[in-house]
């Protein structure tokens, strides 16, 4: 639940006899000296927040093919992957302000910890934007995402195959320094760039993309670009290594030398339905097994997207997509239907299906899930969500 704003009582200059009192003059000395040092307004103690938020998402979920078999088990983030977080600001004076944010994932099944949400630290104006430093999403996330269904209501099962394009936040960026400006009549952008920490090797496992968004009445529309050179080759880089297609329906973690990610789209509502596009193209050059070391062949995946969300009724929202991904001479039809029931403002319950199909060869693998024996794969899971 949020924690109520921290406030202090401005300091009274006088006792009843005209004189400071000690404990009052005590404050007054100590914010008269930190304004001194570090150019900060003494008001700007009596300006802060931090707040306390989180989800739980659990559910059950059937698989029709795993591995050449059914399977039966207990979900944890099907939508959305469970995690608390922390986030606070501070008013700095002359309208700047200090923000951060602090999340940790984790399983409602198991109770395992996932490094795979952001924290952050950083300085901003509500004209200049704002620069932050941490462990960051990209502008993928900030400038393409929501026009997928897995970056909007639909979640994480809904991701293109492999989530190749990032779409589903499947890594963010550590090592980083992210600026996001102000909107200016609709527009908006920013960029990030995330070091390698590596010495003499400066952009071995490094990364830089950049995004922006158009915003008018009924009519929003977004574009993003994200570059990785070496991904994977080190642990203490930008990014981990990803999930890649291999032969004979199988996958494979890889290292890839160079990745180019770009992504557009654009959503239209009418009433109360929004109908998106999106079309994203990920090249990978330069791939090795990050097993084996074995050199693999460079692959571009291309994924085209059209998908609408449709408010039924104030507590049933239904959302549908479809999504067809080419590329290393492979394809893949994935479709989805979700229908989510609100219980209260904060606590919900959901139904969906995906169902993935597969060129002959190739992996059909629902994201959250292991690779099927053939060429198709079905995932119904149902479940329940609370944030607080």
């Amino acid at each position: 639940m949020p924690i109520r704003p921290k406030t202090r009582r401005a300091a009274s200059m006088s006792s009843a006899s005209g004189q400071v009192a000690a404990p009052d003059a005590r404050r007054l000395a100590l914010s008269m000296v930190c304004a001194a040092l570090g150019g900060i307004p003494a008001a700007a103690w009596a300006q802060s927040s931090v707040q306390l938020y989180g989800e739980l998402d659990a559910g059950i979920a059937y698989v029709n093919n795993v591995g050449g078999h059914s399977q039966y088990r207990l979900t944890s983030g099907t939508i959305d992957g469970s995690y608390w977080g922390l986030q606070g600001t501070e008013d700095l004076g002359g309208g700047a302000r200090a923000i951060f944010r602090l999340e940790r994932g984790f399983s409602v099944a198991t109770g395992e910890g996932f490094n795979d949400h952001p924290a952050y630290v950083g300085i901003g104006t509500e004209t200049l934007g704002t620069v932050t430093f941490g462990h960051q999403y990209d502008s993928i996330h900030d400038y393409f995402q929501t026009f997928t269904l897995t970056g909007n209501t639909g979640g994480t099962a809904f991701a293109h195959v492999f989530d190749n394009d990032n779409a589903n936040n499947s890594f963010l960026a550590s090592n980083s320094i992210k600026y996001t400006s102000a909107t200016y009549g609709g527009f908006s952008f920013g960029g990030l760039y995330a070091f390698s920490n590596q010495a003499g090797a400066f952009s071995n496992n490094r990364a830089y993309s950049v995004g922006a968004n158009y915003s008018a009445g009924s009519f929003n529309a977004g574009a993003a670009y994200l570059h990785n050179n070496g991904r994977g080759n080190t642990t203490s880089g930008a990014y981990d290594s990803l999930t890649l297609p291999g032969s004979s329906n199988t996958v494979f973690n890889a290292n890839v030398q160079q990745q180019n990610t770009f992504g557009v789209g654009m959503s239209y509502e009418i009433g109360d339905f929004t109908l998106s596009g999106a079309f994203s193209r990920a090249i990978n050059s330069g791939v090795t097994d990050a097993d084996t070391g074995d050199l693999q062949p460079s692959l571009g995946l291309n994924n085209y997207e059209i998908n609408g969300i449709y408010k039924l009724t104030p507590a049933i929202q239904l959302a549908g997509m479809y999504v067809y991904t080419n590329g290393g001479g492979a394809h893949w039809h994935e479709g989805a239907l979700q229908v989510d029931y609100l219980l209260s403002k904060r606590t919900d319950v959901y139904l969906e299906s995906i169902y993935q199909r597969a060129s002959s060869g190739a992996p059909a693998v629902i994201n959250t899930n292991d690779p099927s024996s053939g060429r198709n794969q079905l995932m119904l899971s149902t479940g329940i969500r609370h944030r607080f």
